[in-house]
């Protein structure tokens, strides 16, 4: 925690995209080694694709079956910050570890908001909880939500007993009313609340400092801003550091430098659109 707020590195979730999620392993090494020194809580991986419906991706795709490839990896590494990765319920998934059998601690399960069936959404919450995971709900393409719909996920997520909601603006709709009001909303409700700011249109910061000044518990943020499908950007590890009074030093460059790199070097394998 820095200041009061738990930062999740989605970096290499989100550049991901970019690089097919092949990364090397230094890279992810020092990405890891740089959240644990800067007090961030949780650095997310990727995701539980199944791999024979979406071939070919790096390690960091199947975070299930390729579990002991990613726990070699962290093997001299892995500390207090925690590893998550993305349960996309609307995609093709691989069966889920318990939690002691692996690598991660964290499972943040997404689920598109329009196309959220919310008795679905209860057996994949019910099932990471019972394997033992800390669980998040991640309600993405939210910002056009009615304030009464996030209040119903809200009521659903403190009734299920996940640790936290979140909601990201993929589509870099939201206003700072929506913000507001939807921060103010979940804490009424009685759960933590999460966001994840894209930035196609150049609000992630606006909306970023309008959501700790309304107390959000949790901040996405990748390095550089890089990342997203579309290649249209996060709010940037870089910008809540500085707000948060944290100085990432020499070894903030040499995981930026890393990072372009593997975007150099791993383009062929990208997924982006």
């Amino acid at each position: 925690m820095i200041n009061g707020i738990e930062v999740f590195d989605c970096s290499m979730r989100e550049i991901g995209y970019q690089t097919g999620w092949n990364f090397s392993e230094k890279t992810v090494r020092d990405i890891y080694n740089f959240a644990q020194g800067t007090g961030i809580d949780y650095v997310e991986l990727g995701f539980f694709h199944n791999e024979e419906a979406d071939p070919g991706r790096g390690i960091f795709r199947y975070c299930s079956t390729k579990n002991e490839e990613i726990k070699e990896v962290f093997r001299s590494t892995k500390n207090i910050t925690k590893l998550s990765a993305m349960r996309d319920i609307q995609r093709p998934l691989s069966k889920l570890l318990p939690a002691k059998e692996s690598i991660l601690d964290t499972i943040r399960i997404l689920t598109r908001s329009h196309e959220t069936e919310l008795d679905v959404l209860d057996r994949y919450v019910t099932e990471a909880l019972e394997l033992g995971y800390e669980v998040f709900i991640n309600f993405t393409s939210s910002g056009r939500n009615p304030i009464e719909q996030n209040i119903r996920f809200a009521e659903f997520a403190k009734e299920k007993g996940a640790h936290a909601i979140e909601f990201a603006d993929t589509e870099s709709v939201m206003t700072e009313d929506y913000v507001r009001n939807t921060i103010r909303e979940c804490h009424k409700v009685g759960v933590r609340l999460g966001c994840h700011f894209h930035d196609k249109n150049g609000t992630a910061e606006q909306l970023a400092d309008l959501a700790l000044a309304e107390g959000a518990d949790y901040m996405d943020v990748t390095h550089i801003g890089l990342g997203g499908k579309w290649r249209d950007g996060n709010l940037t590890m870089e910008y809540l550091l500085r707000k948060l009074g944290v100085n990432g030093g020499y070894e903030a460059t040499i995981v930026k430098n890393e990072i372009i790199e593997d975007l150099i070097q791993f383009h062929p394998f990208s997924a982006a659109e």
